[in-house]
């Protein structure tokens, strides 16, 4: 049975696009980690409006809430509403990142998605380079 991570719903798209960049070490050896497990176990992953998995290590956490809640909130609330999912989903990592890369990636909707994120400009460039590779 494999384990059950909580993930905030947008973590599955920037998982899919992380590129060994973050706010400090901590946190990009957090999120290394955290991705091996993920393509490798296939954990359960339980979407979360709350701090996550990866959030453990990032500087914005204050105290389990996240200082830029209401932003991330609406990228979460965007990539719900794009995937057809609802929080508190439990779903594996391989169908969770599939649906991702279907309903958002490959639809072009990532730009609206994650519109107001401060790394979304490397996620256009790695989503459009996935979309011309296929």
């Amino acid at each position: 049975m494999p384990q059950e991570i909580k993930l905030r719903p947008h973590h599955g798209l920037c998982i899919q696009f992380f590129e060994g960049k973050g706010y400090d070490e901590a946190f990009t050896l957090n999120m290394t980690q955290i991705i091996a497990q993920l393509e490798t176990e296939n954990n359960l992953i339980n979407l979360t409006p709350d701090c996550d998995v990866l959030c453990a290590a990032c500087p914005n956490n204050m105290g389990g809430v996240c200082t830029d809640n209401e932003k991330v909130a609406s990228i979460d609330k965007r990539t719900l509403n794009t995937s057809g999912l609802d929080i508190f989903r439990k779903i594996l990592w391989s169908e969770y990142k599939k649906l991702l890369k279907d309903e958002i990636i490959e639809t072009g909707r990532l730009k609206e998605v994650c519109r107001n994120c401060c790394w979304s400009r490397i996620c256009l460039v790695k989503g459009s380079e996935q979309l011309r590779s296929n």
